[in-house]
């Protein structure tokens, strides 16, 4: 997700002092990451670099595919690191996964259809539900219209439900880890995103939240619930630029209390494989993207930099404010090495589906509970 302008920004930086070296950026899609570097990690094509969501960094730590880093964490930002993402980078008290960005989740919505139905921006939960039901009644002429755009595979999103209601979605116990979808608090939440899925969503029940932008450009979009970069997407060159910047709006999502709900801490580490040819090179150019002027580029555009000193550099729209304000509650996933071999076997992705087409809420959350902790207790 990194912008091409941040990517030219690194480059230039690194050439400054290695002028002779030529750097190559491949970009990876998120869906099915996983599988791909579990391929080509162990080869003799492995990048020197790579970048991993922070839910999926603690699999390759342990799994050795990361070089240990712990020697120069000072040199990549020591103590000025994000704790957050840190954690995660972090793996039997050796830092191998560098962080380099963050982002919470908020709601990108058009202010004109919002104005049109005569809304308010919402100030609980129950609240945007009720707005995402009014949007697509009353743009029903709109083909594909989605009140509040929720895929079935947008696992990220849900969880922000299943916090509000009080759920969860594993914890430890003595060692050992528990399911928490099917509880009570996990399953009200569950059927408040499946009601938005029946009610105010027409998102297909088998796609993820990847290409959003492109239905939003598409003008069959209310609301969508994305990471804080979502709003430059749809103003990109990848998006619609100039279609809708005039009339784009972001808030935090409203909890039921009327305070903000909890939301996924979203980010990403980077490390260097083992089977990097270019370990010394690979050390610099991290140095680079964890160091103060890249940082700084991250935070003017509206992303969460890594280093803590940067944070109140944040600058930007609506969606940046919003950002910071839904970075006050963030939470994680379970801090395990197995969690990315969850995500791997789209257990959350198809227990979504599931609910988007139907299905009963509780059976399918008891469903992936006993599939989620067979694979996290390895």
């Amino acid at each position: 997700d990194t912008p091409d302008e941040m990517i030219d920004l690194a480059k230039a930086e690194f050439a400054e002092k290695y002028p002779n070296v030529t750097v190559e950026v491949e970009r990876q899609e998120w869906d099915g990451l996983v599988n791909r570097l579990d391929t080509v990690l162990p080869t003799d094509d492995s990048p020197d670099i790579f970048e991993v969501g922070n839910t999926q960094a603690q699999g390759f730590e342990a799994a050795g595919a990361m070089v240990d880093l712990s020697a120069y964490q000072d040199d990549l930002g020591g103590d000025d690191l994000v704790d957050s993402l840190v954690e995660a980078g972090t793996y039997d008290g050796a830092f191998y996964g560098v962080p380099y960005y963050g982002g919470a989740r908020i709601v990108v919505y058009r202010e004109d259809l919002f104005e049109a139905s005569g809304l308010q921006i919402p100030t609980t939960l129950q609240e945007f539900v009720d707005a995402g039901k009014k949007l697509k009644a009353d743009n029903a002429a709109t083909p594909n219209f989605s009140g509040i755009y929720f895929p079935g595979r947008n696992w990220q999103a849900m969880l922000s439900f299943i916090w509000d209601a009080g759920g969860d979605i594993a914890v430890n116990e003595d060692g050992e880890w528990v399911g928490e979808l099917g509880s009570a608090g996990s399953v009200a939440g569950l059927e408040t995103v499946q009601d938005i899925m029946a009610n105010a969503n027409a998102a297909p029940a088998d796609s993820d939240d990847a290409e959003d932008f492109l239905d939003f450009c598409n003008g069959e979009v209310g609301m969508l619930m994305g990471p804080g970069w979502k709003m430059g997407q749809i103003t990109g060159e990848d998006g619609c630029p100039g279609k809708y910047d005039a009339v784009l709006g972001a808030f935090a999502l409203p909890g039921s209390d009327g305070g903000v709900a909890p939301s996924f801490l979203g980010g990403s580490n980077v490390g260097i494989s083992t089977k990097s040819e270019n370990p010394g090179l690979a050390l610099e150019f991290l140095k680079v993207l964890t160091g103060e002027t890249f940082q700084a580029g991250f935070a003017e555009i509206g992303l969460i930099p890594v280093r803590k000193s940067l944070l109140g550099d944040v600058q930007g729209d609506e969606a940046a404010q919003a950002q910071a304000q839904a970075a006050e509650v963030t939470r994680f996933v379970p801090s395990s090495e197995n969690w990315a071999d969850v995500e791997g076997a789209n257990i959350l992705q198809d227990m979504g589906t599931a609910i988007s087409g139907g299905a009963d809420v509780q059976d399918e959350a008891d469903r992936a509970d006993g599939s989620m902790v067979d694979i996290l207790n390895g």
